[in-house]
């Protein structure tokens, strides 16, 4: 996963560069909205069908239930080609009213093709998560980069030949197909032909699957509510185009460094594990355990990235970026420090959706409501710094209603003072950082500094150890290596 991850992040940079330099600022503007559309159609065509892969393969795998799992895979992709066709299809009827919404010319000429790729790229998705549940990771991955350097070989081509923004719509349709066929065919080859299958046919639980997805479904829309995305649509209707900036770099930085977390880089590896582990036994201490674990984990990364904002952040902004850009810092220290509190949430939603309690996740949405009212209310007066303010508070009211329902349900509760440790040993680094802090004036220095303070961490985490030994065992047993001394 991490090679996935090293690979899609060149040559993905690379093509997406060479995207913008070949399109006109219009045209790549239309390029970006049509892209956009995918995540709309995924939220109303969807019906929950990724969570419940996530959900119940890894379950069924681990019960070898492999009738179960087989039946579950079929009707999911048939559904899912279904709604998607259904809904792009209704977008094609509105083609009219909808591209004078987005004041697009030409909207159907370039509709009409992209729509295939809408459907081929949410079956690639879906795809993807079967793969991930089963853990073929090593076949998604081989996937994943045919398909990176294909789209970007299309792209240069068609690009090269003149063909403008079509040729990169068809690029994209190829590309999103050949994705799909590549995961159906080892999903057949690695899993589905070495299955018996003969057995014991079990009932398919249809109303376990429905009620699991349409709370999925419903939750997946109120968090659109809630993203980023709606922020920037308020600023841009109310303040225009030009607002969103600051908020946008903040944001945008964030997601850099929040990519590169192996947490986060990982989940498609931990989210299965989760679920498998936790069907295996059905003991909620091993759920404890578990959530208790990756929350820690979140913090050992979180923690001294947020420290390092606090105190190079400045300085980050105005070597590598640009000094222009240096009125968001207090927006980036406001977001980090929202990441930071929220290094809880993922583990929260992982165990509520292993006691299938999505429902509380669900009614956590209702302050994506708070949050859209309260922006109308404040942004004329206040500008872009209250949008910013209101959507942290939103969201962090959010995660503390989901942790304490599921703290209610389970019993389980966070190790405080591991994460004062971790907490501890940022600190040290800080204040390591701030000792630097004057010789940092260019990118080199900067570099030079943030190593380090990464050392420094290390070693403060080294002498002073938040991770029980049995934890440490635990990792180290899936490194192979016992790299992970903290």
């Amino acid at each position: 996963m991490i090679a996935r991850f090293g690979i899609s992040l060149t040559v993905g940079a690379f093509v997406t560069t060479f995207i913008i330099r070949s399109l006109s600022v219009k045209d790549y503007g239309i390029y970006t909205v049509l892209y956009s559309m995918i995540h709309y159609v995924s939220v109303i065509g969807s019906f929950g069908i990724p969570e419940v892969f996530r959900r119940f393969i890894p379950e069924a795998m681990q019960k070898k239930d492999y009738s179960l799992l087989r039946r579950l895979v079929l009707r999911g992709l048939i559904l899912r080609v279904l709604l998607s066709v259904l809904t792009v299809g209704l977008m094609l009827l509105l083609h009219g009213p909808i591209g004078r919404l987005l004041k697009l010319e030409n909207f159907l000429n370039y509709f009409s093709i992209f729509a295939f790729g809408i459907v081929l790229s949410l079956e690639a998705g879906l795809m993807t998560n079967v793969l991930h549940s089963l853990f073929l990771h090593k076949y998604s991955v081989i996937a994943s980069t045919l398909h990176t350097i294909f789209r970007g070989a299309s792209i240069y081509v068609l690009l090269k030949l003149d063909w403008g923004i079509q040729g990169i719509l068809w690029a994209e349709v190829a590309s999103w197909g050949m994705w799909t066929l590549l995961q159906v065919f080892f999903y057949y080859s690695k899993f589905l032909k070495r299955q018996p299958k003969t057995g014991t046919k079990t009932p398919f639980p249809m109303c376990r699957f429905f009620r699991y997805g349409g709370l999925s479904s419903l939750n997946e829309l109120g968090s659109s509510v809630l993203s980023v995305s709606t922020d920037f649509f308020v600023i841009t209707a109310f303040l225009g185009p030009a607002a969103v900036a600051l908020y946008a770099f903040a944001n945008r930085v964030i997601q850099i460094f929040a990519n590169c977390m192996p947490h986060v880089m990982l989940i498609d590896v931990i989210r299965p594990t989760f679920f498998a582990k936790y069907a295996e036994s059905g003991d909620k201490k091993h759920l404890a355990g578990m959530f208790n674990l990756l929350v820690k984990l979140s913090a050992f990364f979180v923690f001294p990235l947020a420290g390092g904002m606090y105190v190079l952040g400045g300085k980050m902004i105005a070597v590598v970026f640009k000094p222009e850009y240096m009125a968001a810092k207090p927006i980036l220290w406001i977001m980090i420090t929202l990441s930071a509190i929220g290094i809880f949430i993922h583990p929260t939603g992982l165990v509520l959706q292993a006691i299938e309690k999505v429902q509380i996740i669900l009614y956590s949405k209702i302050f994506a409501v708070f949050n859209l009212i309260v922006e109308l209310m404040v942004i004329r007066r206040f500008g872009v710094m209250s949008v910013v303010v209101v959507t942290c508070s939103a969201v962090l009211m959010k995660n503390v209603f989901c942790y304490y329902h599921m703290k209610r349900c389970t019993g389980i509760g966070v190790q405080w003072r591991a994460l004062s440790i971790i907490g501890f040993n940022s600190g040290v680094m800080s204040l390591f950082l701030w000792a630097l802090r004057p010789l940092v004036d260019s990118v080199f220095t900067l570099a030079m500094v943030s190593a380090g303070g990464i050392i420094c961490y290390l070693f403060a985490s080294f002498a002073n150890k938040a991770f029980t030994a049995a934890e440490r065992g635990s990792l180290n047993g899936v490194a192979r290596y016992p790299v992970f001394v903290f």
